[in-house]
């Protein structure tokens, strides 16, 4: 899989030698997970814009929880516990009434997780030619790991399993509504909505695959590009079997060729996928049902292969193919 857009960028300009004290075990992961000395922690960052990771007609609730909501479920892939966040926050104008919904989002879902608010910065956004840039938010967060454990997408080796949490492709398809290329019935509309808007980062079923799974992420881009980061970084391949990837109800009333664009290729779910040894089969069951959550094994990690290294299957052996790839800010 080559690097293109934004990780090209990565690659190219802001990877560098390790030097200083804290050195990261994840560079390229979704958080860098760092020995202090003291322990270990997770750190991630995200920056997000109103018009580029948001609708602008947006509920600022939901802008607010999810801007948090996206950097714990970094730190669930990572398998680490949240336990502060620092917020940024660029604005156009001051806009009481849409700061007090943000802040209402943002900390029902600090609260519900226990990641607390410890600091950050406010600025107003440049006038650019008389015109404003969007509200931008950036969040930094903060995970406990226990003493040498920590996920990475780095580890998954040839015939491990693949797991998925949950349903995938729920919120591509919440997008394409809302932009009016697909057409939903209202009550599919709503529950895609709902997994679009709110999203739950998977914080207890990554500190229980702490001990289980080999590598994992979360699906942010898209589970064929967040799962492709998992086999460039481990030098493998994966063979997945269509029919066994989980598909919800309200995606399923679409055509089978949009519920493989969504569920393959469109982001914003933020499930897990991981690779498992078959020997850790029930262990793995088992977390899902001690975490709640939905596991579903969609396929094999195969040997190592150049060119493209992911393979989609149905049940009668016809590849998947889909004319839209993962998310990515500049690809292109």
């Amino acid at each position: 899989m080559s690097r293109t857009g934004e990780f090209q960028i990565i690659d190219r300009f802001f990877t560098h030698d390790a030097f200083g004290e804290w050195q990261s075990q994840g560079v390229g992961d979704d958080c860098a997970i760092i020995d202090t000395g003291a322990g270990r922690i997770a750190v991630t960052t995200d920056m997000m814009a109103v018009g580029t990771h948001f609708l602008p007609t947006a509920r600022p609730e939901d802008i607010g929880w999810k801007a948090l909501a996206v950097n714990l479920s970094d730190l669930a892939a990572a398998g680490a516990s949240p336990r502060a966040f620092f917020l940024s926050i660029g604005l156009p104008e001051r806009d009481d009434a849409w700061l007090e919904g943000f802040s209402r989002g943002l900390m029902a879902l600090a609260a519900e997780t226990g990641c607390a608010l410890l600091g950050g910065d406010t600025t107003r956004t440049a006038d650019v030619n008389g015109t404003r840039a969007p509200v931008t938010i950036s969040i930094t967060a903060m995970g406990a790991l226990p003493a040498g454990k920590g996920l990475m997408r780095k580890g998954a080796r040839p015939g491990d399993d693949i797991w998925v949490s949950g349903t995938v492709g729920d919120a591509y398809a919440a997008l394409k509504h809302r932009w009016g290329h697909w057409q939903l019935m209202p009550d599919a509309a709503e529950a895609l909505f709902a997994r679009m808007d709110r999203p739950t980062p998977r914080l207890a079923l990554g500190s229980a695959l702490l001990d289980l799974a080999t590598a994992c992420s979360d699906i942010s881009d898209g589970l064929r590009a967040d799962l492709g980061h998992i086999l460039e970084r481990s030098g493998v391949g994966a063979d997945l079997r269509w029919e066994a990837v989980p598909i919800s109800p309200a995606l399923r009333s679409l055509s089978v060729k949009a519920q493989q664009e969504a569920a393959l290729s469109g982001g914003d779910d933020y499930e897990l996928v991981f690779t498992a040894p078959e020997s850790a089969r029930l262990r793995i069951e088992q977390a899902g049902l001690l975490t709640d959550t939905r596991l579903t094994r969609i396929g094999k990690v195969t040997e190592g292969i150049t060119g493209d290294n992911l393979t989609v299957r149905t049940e009668s052996g016809a590849v998947v193919s889909t004319a839209v790839g993962g998310f990515d800010h500049f690809a292109g």
